[in-house]
C-alpha cells in the first residue's frame, strides 16, 4: 500500500487502519508511481489539490484522468479525518485574529477561509509541514491535525474540528502489477464516481 506521507498525514492514518504495510511518498503522484513500480494498492483522497501560490497546479481528477490506461479505481468509502485545528505560534502571535500568514495542505483552504480569513495561506504539501512551518515560525500559525500539532513543540491550539474525507483505493492494472485488493469497509467498487 502506497499513499502521501510523511507520517501524521491523514492518509497514512487511513492507510494504517485498513491495510498491512503502509509506504508513504512525498505527493499522491509520487506514490501512483511507487504503486506502479511496487506493483501495490494506493490509496488517495478525492480532495486532493496541489498549488503553488497562484493557482492550482494538479488535483484528483487530473491525477484520476492520467492514469487512466495504468491504474483502476477499486473501491472508494467516506471516513473521518482526524481532528483538525488552527493552531498559532505564540512567539509570532497572541491569537488567530493577529495571524498574518497560516500554513496550509490545499485541501484545506475552506477552512483557512473560515477560521483565519485575514491571514494570506503558504500552500504545502501535506498537513504535518504545516505543522512543522508554524512551529518553526516561518509563518504566525497553521491548520493542522490536532495529534500533530499537539506533538509539536511551541503551538497552541485555537478551534478544533472533524471533517469527513472520500478515499480512492487504485491498483495496477493487468499486468502492470501484482496489487491484490482486501475489502475496505464500506466501500464501493465498478469505477469512477463523479
Amino acid at each position: 500500500m502506497a499513499t502521501l506521507g510523511p507520517v501524521g498525514t491523514d492518509a497514512h492514518a487511513e492507510a494504517e487502519r485498513h491495510f498491512g504495510r503502509v509506504l508513504l511518498a512525498d505527493s499522491f503522484n509520487a506514490a501512483m508511481d511507487l504503486g506502479l513500480a511496487e506493483g501495490v494498492l494506493v490509496l488517495v483522497a478525492a480532495g486532493f489539490v496541489e498549488r503553488d501560490e497562484q493557482r492550482v497546479v494538479d488535483s484528483w481528477v487530473d491525477m484520476h484522468f492520467r492514469n487512466l490506461d495504468l491504474m483502476r479505481l477499486v473501491a472508494t468509502w467516506e471516513s473521518p479525518t482526524k481532528p483538525m485545528c488552527v493552531a498559532v505560534n505564540p512567539a509570532r502571535v497572541a491569537g488567530v485574529e493577529e495571524m498574518r500568514s497560516v500554513a496550509i495542505h490545499p485541501a484545506t483552504a475552506a477552512f483557512a477561509r473560515r477560521y483565519a480569513p485575514h491571514a494570506v495561506p503558504t500552500y504545502v504539501n501535506a498537513k504535518p509541514i504545516a505543522v512543522r512551518w508554524a512551529s518553526e515560525g516561518r509563518v504566525d500559525g497553521c491548520i493542522g491535525s490536532l495529534d500533530v500539532v499537539q506533538d509539536s513543540a511551541g503551538l497552541e491550539v485555537r478551534h478544533v474540528w472533524q471533517p469527513t474525507m472520500v478515499w480512492c483505493l487504485y491498483e495496477p492494472k493487468a499486468g502492470r502489477g501484482r496489487a491484490t485488493v482486501p475489502s475496505a469497509p464500506g466501500s464501493s467498487t465498478g469505477g469512477a464516481h463523479t
